[in-house]
């Protein structure tokens, strides 16, 4: 910056930079507590943008295990986001859980479904370990066997007695987990709760519920 001063008015601080200053205080952070961290970035830039900063935030700690990037980016920043990920698992978001069908068609001319049938096959395409979906889409990408490689991550979910808040798009937790869902985002639920850690065991056990009840019913086919 030195060499420009008096030149450049305003220095634009941009994803690269960003994500460089915050990885490795948030990644260190929680691996002093002994969690391992997926990276909310949600990338929507272009392919050398998305690419460099996701290989400032996978190159700080090897707690980093998941990151994404938005499938309006396009199919070329996935790819980077895969490329500069390595063995960090690259997630691309489809359409977000806060998104009604109305908001959905005005923005992108198309159904919830058929966005996120678009993002979730480019996502194949580009190579991504998975997408991010909401659990009403669950069922609905069943019927498209070649993206079953492809990790289901669901945002979202409730239990019955929580508020959706600007939630559109959601469901309990074990409906999701039976419907396909192999990781939940679960938020406010744990983090508003005046005891969180009896709310998130609460959680653990009834999703433990859901998981052999899905493999039973796997089995029985």
């Amino acid at each position: 910056m030195d060499a420009v001063r008096g030149q450049v008015g305003i220095v634009k601080v941009g994803l690269e930079l960003i994500n460089a200053q915050l990885a490795g205080e948030v990644s260190e952070s929680a691996e002093r507590r002994g969690f391992d961290v997926f990276w909310d970035g949600k990338y929507d830039d272009i392919p050398t943008t998305v690419g460099k900063a996701t290989k400032v935030v996978v190159s700080y700690r090897s707690n980093v295990t998941m990151i994404n990037v938005h499938g309006s980016a396009g199919i070329e920043a996935i790819r980077e986001v895969v490329k500069n990920a390595g063995t960090v698992q690259t997630l691309v978001v489809t359409v977000l859980t806060s998104r009604d069908t109305e908001s959905t068609e005005l923005d992108f001319g198309a159904s919830r479904n058929a966005k996120v049938l678009g993002f979730a096959r480019n996502a194949l395409i580009a190579g991504a370990g998975g997408i991010i979906c909401s659990a009403e889409e669950l069922l609905f990408l069943k019927r498209y066997p070649e993206l079953n490689a492809l990790m289901r991550v669901v945002p979202g979910t409730r239990s019955t007695d929580v508020a959706p808040n600007d939630q559109k798009n959601v469901d309990t937790p074990e409906n999701a987990i039976r419907n396909g869902a192999d990781w939940l985002v679960i938020g406010r639920e744990i983090t508003t709760a005046t005891d969180p850690a009896s709310v998130a065991r609460n959680l653990n056990e009834r999703i433990a519920k859901a998981v052999a009840e899905r493999t039973e019913g796997a089995k029985t086919k």
